[in-house]
Order: structure tokens, then C-alpha cells, then sequence
């Protein structure tokens, strides 16, 4: 190999940030005497503001609780004008809401995510693309749609980039990981139904029948009823960053996620690295920890591609604790091979 090594790795949520691991396994590409070509990655989740360079900005928008919290805004310049990216978890995240009482999980309220749309707008944002993954918001978007209805809208362009492809009624899925209890479940499905109907009276769009607008608790629902555009985050960042164009120059792509399993195979990072670069170069998945049987289908799928375990290779407790070392040491070893 005397060439170029893409690094695009995925966030391992809760060690490293999806720069962090870039970078750490760029420098083992490099140690070993390789170019690294660096791009951090997102599915549209946590992080996405990450895969994008530009000046960022720092706004106060209403947190999950409506507590005041500090969210950025990465302003891309392009050739159509000022891009902004911005993520629904800066704004109203799980990490925002960590071990929520059962009835703070159902309270919780997205519009915060609203007041961050608009932000970008006011400080000259073109069009704003969203990351729409990582909310402990289940409340169908609605508090996001109120402060944008009540502002006449859409300021400008919107772009919602999803990590699922969850129709609306889907966001009741999710609602259990952000803390709410199976016996209110129930409630759930009742909010999103009345929901859909007020968005469908109000706006004339029925968010059931989109794909994708499930994603963050419904946000991006409330979102597309107010005329903005769902797309994959993977979709998102790869055109973004002219990503199958970076793979074509490329010898080696080495990427990766905490943990791949039976979700990695439905549209995430790994999946997407794979897909673009099927057939022409050779994939290495770095992940913290990997489902046997995701692992064996993906391999059938992508036969160019191997995935290497950090866990299996080091331990539960040295992977989690040492993941950036971790994750350099299996890229030197897999080079040497």
C-alpha cells in the first residue's frame, strides 16, 4: 500500500467523539509511513456537527426542561450561499436529561430546536441542515413546530438529517431508551396520534406517511410538516464532504462505531462506508464491540471489508477505558497484516 487511507470513523457514543477516533487512527495510519485523508462521520445522530468544518457559533435556546443551554452552530460556506448545521442533542439531547424521572421524560419538550433553527437564520444561515438524532424529547416535535408556527414558519430552508428511517408513530419505539416507562407507553401513542392530526388540520401533511419523520422523538416530523426535507444523515454528510470521490482516490477506508450489530445494517456509518466503497476498495470496521451475527451478514454483503472488535481483542474494561490507544493498536496491526 503507497497510498491514501480514508479515515472516516463514527463516534463511539459515550468514550470517544467520531473526531476523537478519526484522529487517533489517523495517527496509527501515518505512524505506519500512509497518508491519512481525515473525515469524522455521522449517521445523522450525536456528533453530527463533526463531520463539517466551519465557524461556530454559540447560541442560548431552551433546553429538554426549558432550562437555558448553550448549542452551536457550524457555519459552512458553499457554493449556494452560508450553510448552517446544527444538531437536535446540543439543544435538547439525552445527555441534557440523563436519568430522568418518569414524568421529566414525559415532559420533555423540543423547542429548543425550534429557537436553534431560527438562530442560525438571524445570524445569516442560507439554509440549516439538521441532525436529528440523540433527543430526550418524545413529544412529536410539537414544542419545536410551536415555536417555529409562531415565528411565520420556515425562515429559511430546512434539511433534516435522520439516522432512522422510523415513521412518525415510530418515535413511540424510542421513548423507552429516553426514560419513559413501559406503562406509559400508552400516553405516547395517544400524543403522536393527536399529533399527526393537528399537523395534518394545520400544515396539510400527513408526517405518518414520510419516512424518516419519526426520527428524534418526532422533531423531524415537525419538521417536514413545516415543509422542511428528510434525508439519511449518512446521505447528508457523504454529499457533503464528497465522500465517494475521497473513497475512489483511496487505497484503504478504515471506519467503525461502538457497537455494530443489527442496527449498524440498517443505513449507519459502517454500512454506508461499505456500500460506497463495495467493489472497488477494501473496508476496515473498527468497532468497541460486535454482534457475531451482524458481523457474519455484513461479511456476506461485503466480502472486500473486515471487521476488528476492540473488546474481543483487549477486554471489556481496556476497550472502554483505553478505546483511542485501543483502536490504534488493531489499525497498526491489521496495516502490518
Amino acid at each position: 500500500m503507497n497510498s491514501n487511507v480514508l479515515v472516516a470513523m463514527d463516534k463511539f457514543r459515550g468514550t470517544a467523539s467520531a473526531r476523537e477516533m478519526s484522529e487517533a487512527v489517523a495517527s496509527a495510519v501515518q505512524s505506519m509511513g500512509l497518508a491519512a485523508d481525515v473525515q469524522p462521520m455521522s449517521d445523522g445522530g450525536e456528533g453530527f456537527r463533526d463531520a463539517f468544518v466551519g465557524d461556530v457559533e454559540v447560541v442560548d435556546v431552551a433546553g429538554p426542561l426549558g432550562e437555558r443551554v448553550e448549542a452551536s452552530v457550524t457555519f459552512v460556506t458553499t457554493s449556494h450561499g452560508r450553510r448552517a448545521v446544527i444538531e437536535v442533542a446540543d439543544a435538547v439531547g439525552r445527555q441534557l436529561l440523563k436519568n430522568p424521572a418518569p414524568h421529566q421524560a414525559l415532559a420533555a419538550q423540543s423547542g429548543g430546536v425550534g429557537e436553534l433553527i431560527l438562530a442560525a437564520a438571524r445570524l445569516g444561515a442560507s439554509e440549516v441542515v439538521v441532525g436529528c438524532g440523540g433527543s430526550a424529547t418524545s413529544d412529536g416535535g410539537l414544542g419545536c413546530y410551536q415555536v417555529l408556527r409562531e415565528a411565520g414558519g420556515l425562515p429559511i430552508p430546512v434539511i433534516a438529517a435522520t439516522d432512522i428511517d422510523a415513521l412518525f408513530s415510530g418515535a413511540r419505539r424510542y421513548a423507552a431508551q429516553k426514560g419513559v416507562r413501559s406503562e406509559d407507553l400508552l400516553i405516547i401513542d395517544e400524543r403522536l396520534s393527536s399529533i399527526r392530526d393537528r399537523y395534518l388540520n394545520e400544515q396539510g401533511v400527513d408526517v405518518e406517511l414520510l419516512e424518516r419523520a419519526g426520527a428524534a422523538g418526532g422533531i423531524a416530523g415537525a419538521l417536514a410538516s413545516l415543509g422542511a426535507t428528510l434525508v439519511s444523515g449518512f446521505d447528508a454528510v457523504s454529499s457533503a464532504v464528497g465522500l465517494p470521490e475521497r473513497i475512489e482516490s483511496a487505497q484503504l477506508v478504515i471506519t467503525g462505531e461502538g457497537r455494530f450489530d443489527s442496527g449498524s445494517l440498517e443505513g449507519k456509518v459502517t454500512v454506508g462506508m461499505a456500500q460506497l466503497a463495495a467493489g472497488r476498495t477494501p473496508v476496515l470496521v473498527v468497532c468497541g464491540s460486535v454482534d457475531d451475527d451482524a458481523a457474519a451478514i455484513f461479511s456476506g454483503r461485503f466480502p472486500n471489508s473486515s471487521i476488528a472488535s476492540l473488546e474481543r481483542r483487549f477486554g471489556l474494561e481496556i476497550a472502554l477505558n483505553q478505546v483511542l490507544d485501543c483502536a490504534a493498536v488493531v489499525v497498526k496491526e491489521s496495516l502490518q497484516n
